[in-house]
């Protein structure tokens, strides 16, 4: 193992935080495409929500429901929806203000990025290969056959197994774990606590005892993804764990062995997602929903916070509920359950006007 690089990786780099930047609503206007109404000249500092906002700042509101906050914000500007009637601060018009308002925030606050170079105290293998272009933090590990692309950024205290390959312009935050034989493409975050290439759950009963199935496939990321912090992806038993292109992947989601998800889905925090399942393109699994394995989950699927998925389902279904169930059959579930209380009370008071009619039958008749 080899120790080398530059003292200065990590060291120097522009301050999080720092704003000097300053802009013209003209030059807004134009770096968006957009059309400008007020002062060509109009100096811009900063951004911030229309609530916070203060002189020089450009701001925003995305529909009428939010027009009562233009009397009453400090912005020096705004970007505003189209068909808007009147508005008396100078405005840039958008068909998707947030849109343009995300630009300007990564225009005026961009991301800190260290100097390229690699930290004193890293360790790195004398058979790694590191872009001279990209930055390597303190105390962090890359082992031999590795290989980190172009403008790529790995923290300190990060662990790169054999063979990893690590895109170009890809940032992986501290005390991250990418193991063997892993495949990051280009243009990915990964947050901090994240494990990816971890063992899958694989075990074989052997007369009461369990034996370990070997877990020899890889995990393969694509491009563009967002992986959250404390994200456990367990490399697979055979061939590979597939994360498409475009798929963000919120805080504390499980994606088990072997698993295969499609291009630009979304798992929100705390999804689960067993051995040997398909997931599609274009999906949303919401917070905490659980999904069995070796099923299949077609394209542009909704699944409402905290379902449990037993089984395949098809392309451009909205489903909730344990066991999932059309969205339309859940909300009529959920409504049933709401209801509950009150009926049984009403149930209770029909059983005692049973029993005395009945009472009252039987004393006739005698």
């Amino acid at each position: 193992m080899v120790v080398f690089g530059s003292a200065n990786a990590m060291g120097k780099g522009s301050k999080i935080g720092e704003n000097k930047v300053q802009l013209t609503l003209e030059e807004i206007a134009k770096m968006l495409g957009l059309e400008r109404f007020g002062p060509a000249d109009l100096v811009i500092t900063g951004v911030s929500a229309i609530e916070a906002a203060g002189e020089g700042d450009i701001s925003f509101v995305t529909d009428r429901r939010h027009l009562s906050l233009l009397d009453k914000t400090a912005a020096s500007a705004v970007i505003v929806f189209e068909g808007i009637e009147e508005c008396r601060l100078p405005h840039i018009v958008s068909p998707n203000p947030y849109l343009s308002f995300v630009k300007l925030v990564n225009i005026f606050h961009p991301t800190f990025r260290p100097e390229p170079g690699i930290s004193q105290s890293a360790a790195v293998s004398g058979e790694a290969q590191v872009a001279s272009s990209a930055a390597v933090g303190a105390f962090s590990f890359i082992d031999a056959g590795a290989s980190i692309g172009p403008d790529s950024v790995i923290y300190p205290q990060v662990y790169i197994g054999r063979n990893v390959k690590i895109g170009r312009d890809t940032v992986i935050k501290p005390q991250v774990s990418i193991l063997d034989d892993t495949v990051i493409g280009d243009r990915c975050i990964v947050h901090s606590g994240a494990v990816i290439g971890s063992d899958g759950y694989g075990f074989i009963n052997d007369k009461g005892r369990h034996v370990k199935i070997p877990q020899i496939g890889n995990v393969v990321i694509g491009d563009d993804v967002e992986v959250g912090a404390s994200v456990a992806i367990d490399r697979a038993t055979f061939g590979s764990t597939m994360i498409g292109s475009g798929c963000k992947i919120d805080n504390l989601v499980h994606v088990a062995h072997n698993v295969t998800v499609g291009k630009n889905t979304l798992l929100v925090a705390q999804v689960g997602i067993a051995g040997s399942t398909s997931i599609g393109n274009n999906c949303t699994l919401a917070g905490q929903v659980g999904v069995a394995g070796h099923i299949s989950i077609g394209d542009n699927v909704i699944a409402a916070s905290k379902a449990g998925i037993p089984r395949d389902i098809p392309d451009g279904s909205v489903v909730g509920g344990i066991p999932a169930v059309s969205i339309d059959e859940w909300r009529r579930q959920v409504a049933g359950i709401i209801r509950l209380p009150k009926l049984m009370s009403e149930v209770r008071e029909l059983k005692k006007q049973v029993k005395m009619l009945t009472e009252r039958l039987g004393q006739s008749e005698s």
